[in-house]
């Protein structure tokens, strides 16, 4: 039996204190992992999977597509989407034909395309590369929309963690303001206010 409101409950604790500049993923992962059932366990082996990027292929999207849990089915779904307009984006750049390198057809005409495009409009890297996340956080919070206390704010959680470890790992001060709102939405989670 899961007793997701008690894990979900502890999740701002597990987070280590931000100012002594630590901030393990794998750490957070183990300790919400040891409260899982060997189910929810796989579905987070499944997640950390297809964060890899070797894993990533047309069949490891297409498994996650019928993935009989919804979270993992959208975000995998959204994940090849944002990939594929991103390798369209730089193919044009670079004069390159984008199709031999793309999982799939994007529609072009789609909000979610139009707002990457303007990213990729941002000269600095580091500013776009912050922008992307950005919307790749929105996005996962907009998939886990209405859930409060099962598996899926779990998987949210630690996608939204592994965006925070690669800031604190490129920049400190960035880290420091997605740290505060990974919190602050897990606290918000638990009363119920920003999910």
């Amino acid at each position: 039996m899961n007793n997701y409101h008690y894990i979900i409950a502890g999740l701002p604790d597990l987070v280590p204190e931000f100012g002594s500049q630590q901030f393990s993923y794998n750490e957070i992962s183990a300790a919400i992992r040891a409260n899982l059932s060997k189910k929810d366990n796989k579905l987070v082996d499944w997640l950390e999977f297809g964060l890899q990027e070797d894993n990533l292929h047309h069949y490891f999207y297409h498994k996650a597509e019928h993935s009989k849990n919804n979270f993992l089915s959208q975000y995998f779904a959204f994940d090849r989407f944002l990939r594929n307009v991103q390798v369209s984006l730089l193919s044009r750049t670079l004069g390159k034909e984008s199709e031999k390198y793309m999982m799939g057809e994007i529609n072009t005409e789609n909000d979610d395309y139009k707002e990457i495009a303007k990213i990729f409009e941002i000269s600095n890297l580091i500013e776009r590369e912050q922008a992307l996340d950005r919307f790749r956080w929105r996005k996962i919070s907009e998939i886990n929309l209405y859930h409060y206390f099962d598996i899926d704010v779990i998987l949210a959680f630690l996608l939204k963690g592994k965006i925070v470890e690669r800031w604190i790992k490129l920049d400190q001060a960035k880290g420091a303001e997605l740290f505060e709102q990974y919190v602050s939405e897990v606290r918000g989670t638990f009363t119920g206010i920003n999910f």
